[in-house]
C-alpha cells in the first residue's frame, strides 16, 4: 500500500516537473486557439507580436526587425517574447488603455498610459537612442497599417495617445480608474 502511494506521489512529482520544465522555456506559438490575449509568433519568419481579441479575431501589433539591442542580450525573437508577456500582464490587469510615447530612465520608450495627456507608466519597449518617439509610435501598430503618420483620434497633445481598448474587446463605459502596474521584468 505505502508503495503504491509513493509510486503515485513520484509519477505526479514527475509530470509536474516536466510540466514546469515546458513552460520555463520561451513559447513563440499559442496554446490554444481559442484563448485571448498576446503572444510572440515566428511563424512568418520575423518575430511578430500577435493579438487574439475575444471574437477570435488574430491581428499583429508590433514586428521585430531591428537588431540594435542584440548585444545586450535582447534580439528580436527576445524582444518580441518580452514584450507580448508584457502586454498581456497589463490586458490582464487592465491597464492597458492607452499607447502613447516618454522616458523612463532618461530613455525613450513607447509605454502606457491611464489616460489621453496621462503619464508614461509602464514600459512597453525601449527605443535605440535618437530615434524619433513620436514618429516610432505612429508606426508602431501593425494594425494601424494604412494609417501611417496620420495622428490618433485621442491625440490632443503633441504626443499621440492611441486608445486600444476597442481594439482589446474591452468595455470603455463605466470603467474605473486602476493605480499604474509596475511590472518586475528586464528593460528593453
Amino acid at each position: 500500500m505505502k508503495q503504491q502511494l509513493l509510486t503515485k506521489v513520484l509519477a505526479a512529482s514527475a509530470i509536474a516537473l516536466c510540466g514546469l520544465t515546458v513552460a520555463s522555456g520561451p513559447s513563440y506559438s499559442r496554446t490554444s486557439p481559442r484563448e485571448t490575449g498576446f503572444w510572440c509568433s515566428t511563424s512568418t519568419g520575423a518575430p511578430v507580436t500577435m493579438y487574439q481579441n475575444p471574437q477570435g479575431a488574430v491581428e499583429p501589433w508590433i514586428e521585430w526587425t531591428s537588431d540594435y539591442f542584440s548585444a545586450s542580450g535582447y534580439n528580436p525573437a527576445t524582444r518580441c517574447q518580452l514584450v507580448s508577456q508584457r502586454l498581456e500582464t497589463y490586458r490582464r490587469n487592465r491597464v492597458l488603455k492607452y499607447i502613447t510615447a516618454g522616458q523612463m530612465n532618461r530613455q525613450n520608450v513607447i509605454c502606457t498610459a491611464n489616460q489621453v495627456n496621462g503619464l508614461c507608466q509602464n514600459l512597453i519597449y525601449t527605443l535605440r537612442p535618437g530615434q524619433d518617439a513620436i514618429g516610432s509610435l505612429y508606426n508602431l501598430l501593425a494594425w494601424r497599417q494604412g494609417q501611417v503618420g496620420m495622428p490618433s483620434a485621442e491625440e490632443s497633445s503633441k504626443i499621440p495617445y492611441i486608445d486600444v481598448r476597442e481594439k482589446l474587446g474591452e468595455n470603455t463605459e463605466n470603467e474605473v480608474q486602476l493605480p499604474p502596474f509596475y511590472p518586475s521584468s528586464g528593460f528593453p
